[in-house]
């Protein structure tokens, strides 16, 4: 661990990489975002996270004056962005696919599908696009040792949301296709604990999101008219915390399954 930082939030995640937590628990985000120091020198932040500087200063701890090849994004949400511009200052030149640097805040230079960053030591980290969370979504393979950065389309438990117009079902399941494909040996997300069995949690996230888009139908079979009456169908007496999350991703099953989401009342 490194002096200063509390140990519950900084925890190392195997061969030259570390993981920092922000300080920004949530029903969404879980434990916290957390922040990956990838490398040994040069380095690669990814996802810097929330505007929060004491967390950027653990972050620069776990740094500690080593040079850093770039700062990547995994998409513009901003518990994994809001700090990018700050970061960028920091420590590296910001990359990310091109859709999140047109929503985020300082100059970078975009990452095509299937680019490589090489920060040094025989490392390589591979940009994959997967939109389905969002529409910009990225995630990140570490080769060789095929550690698969997965930001929000796959969490280290429960499941993500899909964050309707930009977020889609059929893109979703088409990512997590892509993923499985690359037999990615673990899976460090942007939020919950990492995933030692990738494939088996891969193909979790494909079968439980079926089965969801099978839910609302049966939903709307049943003769729900609206998203609340669809939102206590599929998921029962919700936290009204998780509310409006579960009301995107209804509407995201919606577009899935041909219905238009106009015609769906956005009575809450």
């Amino acid at each position: 661990m490194t002096r200063g930082v509390p140990p519950s939030r900084v925890v190392r995640q195997g061969f030259a990489i570390t993981a920092v937590r922000a300080d920004n628990p949530g029903p969404l985000t879980l434990t916290g975002t957390q922040t990956y120091v990838i490398g040994t020198g040069p380095l690669v932040v990814l996802d810097p996270g929330p505007a929060d500087e004491a967390h950027l200063d653990r972050v620069h701890e776990v740094v500690a004056g080593r040079p850093v090849a770039a700062v990547c994004l995994t998409h513009a949400h901003p518990d994994h962005a809001a700090s990018a511009g700050q970061a960028a200052g920091r420590w590296g030149e910001l990359r990310a696919s091109a859709a999140t640097l047109d929503r985020v805040v300082g100059a970078g230079r975009p990452l095509g599908d299937d680019e490589v960053i090489e920060p040094g030591e025989g490392l390589r980290l591979r940009a994959i696009a997967t939109p389905g969370h969002s529409a910009d979504h990225l995630c990140y393979l570490l080769e060789p040792r095929r550690i698969l950065f997965t930001g929000d389309l796959v969490l280290g438990e429960g499941s993500t949301m899909i964050v309707h117009p930009e977020g889609s079902v059929e893109s979703y399941l088409a990512s997590l296709a892509r993923l499985a494909a690359l037999r990615p040996s673990r899976l460090l997300p942007g939020h919950g604990p990492p995933v030692e069995d990738a494939l088996a949690r891969l193909e979790q996230s494909r079968t439980h999101r079926l089965d969801r888009v099978a839910s609302v139908r049966r939903a709307l079979e049943s003769g729900a008219r609206n998203t609340e009456e669809i939102r206590v169908a599929v998921y029962g007496d919700l936290p009204a915390s998780h509310c409006a999350a579960a009301d995107l991703t209804i509407r995201a099953y919606l577009a899935f399954l041909g219905d238009s989401s106009s015609s769906i009342s956005r009575r809450r």
